[in-house]
């Protein structure tokens, strides 16, 4: 039986039937999923891409998310037109590096990680804790974000960097561990975008002000005074 379960078409299988059941149900909202994308638990807005050999697990989405090919994400929830690059690891499960002897989860967990062995009556350590990624950031390839940090609305990760800790909005932070490089634009006009929150817009509006979105003086001109 253990054998049939692992066989490779079985695992086609069972992606075709979820591919075929999430796309029903989420159909006239654009949800576009690739070839062997594991997709378990997750809630889907408009727009959204999953790319080749993506897992996700326990993970919600708002408009125009994308998750790349062979990244992974856990237990995350993620805001409007944010992406996370190829080959990442978002919200993995945290393991235990004080108190107990071993950080193996035979000894604090019941999800069976050890080929379905259960040693504990009751799970033990929180090994996950909900991700937050704000609207309008990036991930860059291949970056760890530890389970329980908050990604702030216009940030960007760059590729490799391993996040242990909140990033703010409209930063750039790279590095292991990650720190700030810089802030995106000046004090005021990351004020402004807080506060002027486009990703909230429709997509007609958002397909009018497209020219604007090439420079951020340009849109805080035309768009700052209004919204005082």
């Amino acid at each position: 039986m253990k054998s049939i379960l692992l066989n490779p078409i079985t695992y086609w299988l069972r992606w075709l039937y979820t591919k075929w059941k999430l796309e029903f149900k989420y159909r006239g909202r654009h949800l576009y999923i690739e070839y062997m994308a594991e997709i378990s638990d997750c809630k889907f807005g408009d727009y959204n891409a999953i790319y080749k050999f993506a897992r996700l697990q326990s993970v919600e989405f708002s408009d125009f998310g994308t998750v790349g090919r062979n990244a992974q994400v856990h237990n995350t929830r993620i805001g409007k037109f944010s992406g996370i690059g190829p080959f990442s690891f978002v919200g993995l499960a945290e393991h235990p590096s004080s108190v107990f002897v071993s950080p193996h989860p035979l000894f604090y967990s019941t999800l069976g990680q050890s080929s379905g062995l259960v040693i504990v009556e009751k799970d033990l350590f929180q090994e996950y804790e909900t991700t937050y990624i704000g609207n309008d950031v990036w991930i860059g390839n291949a970056s760890s974000i530890k389970q329980g940090v908050t990604i702030g609305d216009g940030a960007i990760v760059a590729a490799g960097s391993v996040v242990t800790k909140n990033v703010e909005p409209y930063s750039i932070v790279g590095g292991v561990p990650a720190k700030l490089i810089r802030y995106r634009f000046t004090k005021e006009q990351i004020e402004f975008l807080l506060r002027f929150k486009w990703w909230d817009e429709d997509l007609e509006w958002i397909k009018a002000n497209k020219d604007l979105f090439l420079n951020i003086e340009h849109f805080q001109a035309k768009y700052d005074t209004e919204r005082r």
